[in-house]
């Protein structure tokens, strides 16, 4: 029982003390910073946000209907395995369009690069989104925190794969 209050004693007597030191102003305290190791799923689902938030952004500036940004998360036949993707809303037209002429041929639907129309759309739609970039510092602290996001997963990926 002694023991038991000596142990007790000696604990209030450790917590108190730095209580006390808190009261002293003349006595800096050092911050203690822990820093983590985050795992490769977690930094992914930082990219996956990262980029949410630059469409989001972009989506508020953009005045073009058929550049509409919407992420989902999609369900490739044959897989339970979960891709996220961000699609302007004319690739998700082009490939409705696809798919209810060809059917469920997914080589037809997933080669848009022979179809002129879609290709000349995709080179107006890269050149919108980089002269909003260019032109608006919200789009472009966004693009440097998906970018920043993806360096960092890949960087977490390789030397992963290293080791």
């Amino acid at each position: 029982m002694k023991l038991t209050r000596t142990i007790l004693a000696l604990f209030i007597a450790a917590l108190a003390l730095p209580m006390s030191a808190i009261g002293q102003d003349d006595e800096a305290i050092d911050d203690i910073v822990v820093v983590g190791q985050k795992s490769l799923s977690t930094l992914r689902k930082e990219v996956f946000k990262a980029e949410e938030e630059f469409y989001s952004v972009y989506n508020k500036l953009n005045d073009e209907k058929d550049y509409h940004v919407r992420c989902f998360y999609e369900l490739p036949t044959g897989t339970r395995i979960k891709n996220h993707v961000c699609r302007a809303r004319f690739v998700t037209k082009a490939y409705s369009s696809h798919a209810s002429r060809n059917g469920n041929d997914l080589s037809r639907v997933a080669n848009q690069s022979s179809n002129s129309v879609f290709a000349e759309k995709t080179v107006k739609y890269e050149a919108h989104m980089e002269s909003l970039v260019a032109e608006n510092p919200e789009l472009q602290a966004a693009l440097g925190e998906y970018n920043s996001a993806v360096g960092q997963f890949m960087s977490k990926r390789d030397a992963s794969s290293n080791n």
